[in-house]
């Protein structure tokens, strides 16, 4: 009997083990990747014990979570009859506004800048339709002669080009009027902020007019013996 039990028990071990390798081939296997389940509103995940429940507790969904209501993104209507129409708001400084223009009157007049000047005499020129005499000199005149130590020479042209050569490409800005009319002017200039009456007194190229303003130039010249009253260079 003994040796009869055993291959028995062995026979149902066998069908056992089978059955059971089976049934393990026919469970479906598991994906790798399961695909993504949509998400569920807020009224899903409450629970069904708590529907119906003012007090119950709601998990909202990141999108519906990100959704703002209709009414409180939409502007509010405002009726045309409401609308008024006001005045700007004046400015807080008058650092941004243009200021107006000022017109100067011909006793304050600054000057005019007058271009490619052309000399006429060693104290007179014309620029841009205008004759300007400069005010508190007399010019040398062009055939003027002059003696140093006895010896004649030309002075009067010498004063010409001295005079030519130191106004030539420059603009000297004189106080006469750009609407003026275009006639012979006797006004003082300056070339930046030197005087050109002074200038040509005081080297001698021009010689001072009675009550100028120039005549302690024209002695200083003299005794110093520059321009006219010097020797010929």
């Amino acid at each position: 009997m003994p040796g009869i039990l055993i291959p028995t028990v062995a026979v149902v071990a066998g069908i056992a083990l089978t059955l059971m390798a089976t049934q393990a081939m026919r469970v479906p296997p598991r994906p790798l990747f399961e695909p993504a389940q949509p998400a569920m509103s807020a009224s899903e995940r409450v629970p069904s014990s708590d529907k119906g429940r003012s007090d119950a507790p709601l998990t909202l969904s990141s999108a519906s979570a990100r959704m703002i209501a209709p009414e409180v993104v939409a502007p509010p209507e405002i009726g045309v009859q409401d609308v008024e129409r006001v005045d700007a708001r004046p400015p807080l400084g008058g650092l941004g506004l243009a200021a107006p223009p000022k017109f100067g009157k011909p006793d304050d007049w600054d000057g005019t800048l007058l271009y490619r000047p052309m000399v006429t005499s060693s104290a007179s020129f014309e620029a841009m339709g205008y004759t300007i005499f400069i005010a508190g000199t007399e010019p040398v005149a062009a055939d003027a002669t002059c003696k140093f130590d006895g010896v004649p020479w030309q002075c009067g042209e010498r004063a010409l080009l001295a005079f030519r050569y130191w106004l030539r490409g420059r603009a000297p800005l004189c106080q006469v009027l750009p609407t003026g009319e275009r006639q012979p002017l006797v006004a003082p200039c300056r070339l930046g902020k030197q005087d050109v009456g002074a200038w040509l007194v005081s080297n001698g190229w021009a010689l001072a007019r009675p009550g100028g303003g120039y005549e302690e130039a024209e002695q200083v010249a003299r005794r110093a013996g520059m321009g006219i009253f010097g020797a010929p260079d």
